[in-house]
């Protein structure tokens, strides 16, 4: 039996560790902290793990001897985990402290997209208010504003339409963060995103299926971005074309700016883009994968994942393929949201501010539905041992199918069996007014199995 320790504790966490354990049967997750609602004989909680203190996963590891470390957190990852874990010996899969940086500072990520050829939208950083205010006015095109560095709930960016909108951004972000204002301020790009997956071995790459992400907060891809609601795997817009074209302008300029500047980086990288009418124009570098793209992207993936891990820890990913199903997924996450809205004093949920943690969460037992699955993200084992919440995104249900339509109205039906107090999620992933057929687009099948050429080149 193979020993893996995974350093994650999301929706995209158990997705990564059911990719593990569902592609070889001689694996063992320990999942840190992973979550302790989940009972699985082979995905192990390893709660005393922290994020903000590498020390913890080294006494783990003394104590529970792993044959690599796979660390897919942000905040670990910016911290220097995978750094600390290698120089006490350890394999690890994660990217550096300082490759990290590429998606712990937007200013970084711009500049290396700039540096290294990567087409992005035009864009300028502040560390003061005043002059970000005045740059606003003088723009000739609308905005985003983005803070600069990590935010908890993926709400650091705010796409404007007018210049009031933008300058009220800057305001709000001004009083959040004092005397450490850091944002950038970036042309507003128009058209449908695309959340591009590749894992890495430092040398090469291996291109995984591509994801929609929703990250409006409400009905009609309207409201705030947040971490996001819900995803659609693959793209609607998929094709051999287009994933060339990833290929060329986004994911082989990124390699090579990586090998360039020096930057350890191992694991994956999500490169969010905007299918413009000009062209592929990335948005932002995420030095892991995509959150809740995971859910809906790494079920189709049939490849044994260890072995792809293997083969990133030998730098010999270029002779791997990939081979998925075709299938069509849709993820949807359910939030918590106001546990009592006829209550005024009652906390809005969500992402909109504070909200009631320890709701009994009802209907996760396994039902005799097709082509569903539930990834658990903030649930946690109750003082009876039954799943509550702990934080805003609770769970995310995906249905698969072979249309799109069959994938929405399993993940929703899916949906109706579960229930706690102030469980809100939206009710139209993947509801295009066009009526996108996935499964006439792309098949969702990268490379056949017999492949002779190597997925990587």
């Amino acid at each position: 039996m193979t020993h893996i320790l995974v350093v994650d504790g999301t929706g995209r966490g158990h997705a990564i560790c059911d990719l593990f354990i569902r592609t070889n049967p001689a694996v063992t997750v320990y999942y840190g902290p992973g979550t302790d609602a989940l009972e699985h004989d082979r995905i192990v909680p390893a709660p005393q793990i922290r994020f903000d203190d590498p020390a913890t996963a080294l006494d783990f590891l003394a104590a529970h001897p792993v044959e690599f470390v796979f660390v897919s957190n942000i905040d670990a990852l910016s911290l220097g985990y995978a750094d600390i874990l290698a120089e006490h010996g350890h394999k690890v899969i994660g990217p550096s402290r300082a490759a990290a940086q590429l998606e712990a500072s937007k200013e970084r990520g711009k500049n290396f997209c700039r540096d290294h050829g990567l087409p992005t939208a035009q864009y300028a950083a502040f560390t003061d208010p005043a002059a970000a205010k005045a740059y606003i006015q003088d723009l000739p095109y609308a905005c985003v504003v983005k803070t600069d560095g990590l935010t908890p709930d993926g709400d650091g960016s705010v796409v404007c339409d007018t210049a009031a909108e933008a300058t009220a951004a800057v305001e709000a972000f001004a009083a959040a963060q004092g005397e450490g204002f850091q944002i950038v301020i970036e042309e507003r790009l128009y058209g449908r995103e695309i959340s591009v997956f590749a894992l890495l071995d430092g040398a090469d790459y291996l291109l995984f299926p591509t994801a929609l992400d929703f990250k409006r907060t409400l009905e009609g891809d309207t409201g705030k971005n947040c971490d996001g609601m819900g995803s659609l795997a693959p793209h609607p817009q998929a094709s051999p074309a287009l994933l060339e074209q990833i290929r060329r302008d986004l994911v082989e300029p990124l390699v090579a700016g990586l090998k360039a500047e020096s930057l350890a980086y191992t694991g994956f990288v999500y490169i969010g883009a905007m299918l413009t009418a000009d062209g592929l124009r990335v948005i932002e570098i995420n030095t892991r994968f995509g959150d809740s793209e995971a859910e809906a992207v790494l079920p189709g993936v049939h490849s044994d994942f260890t072995e792809l891990c293997r083969a990133v820890l030998r730098q010999d990913l270029g002779n791997s393929l990939l081979i998925t199903d075709e299938l069509v997924r849709c993820s949807v996450a359910l939030t918590q949201g106001c546990v009592d809205p006829t209550d005024p004093q009652a906390a809005p949920g969500w992402p909109f501010g504070a909200f009631a943690p320890d709701q009994p969460v009802l209907g996760l037992a396994q039902l005799p539905l097709e082509q569903t699955r539930l990834f658990y993200a903030n649930l946690r084992a109750g003082a009876d041992g039954h799943p509550v919440t702990c934080g805003g995104r609770v769970l995310h249900v995906v249905g698969s199918g072979s249309t799109l339509a069959e994938a929405r109205a399993r993940a929703y039906r899916r949906i109706d069996a579960i229930s706690f107090p102030g469980m809100r999620y939206r009710t139209d992933i993947g509801a295009f007014p066009e009526q996108l057929d996935l499964a006439h687009t792309w098949t969702g099948r990268l490379q056949p199995a017999n492949a002779a050429a190597p997925l990587g080149r």
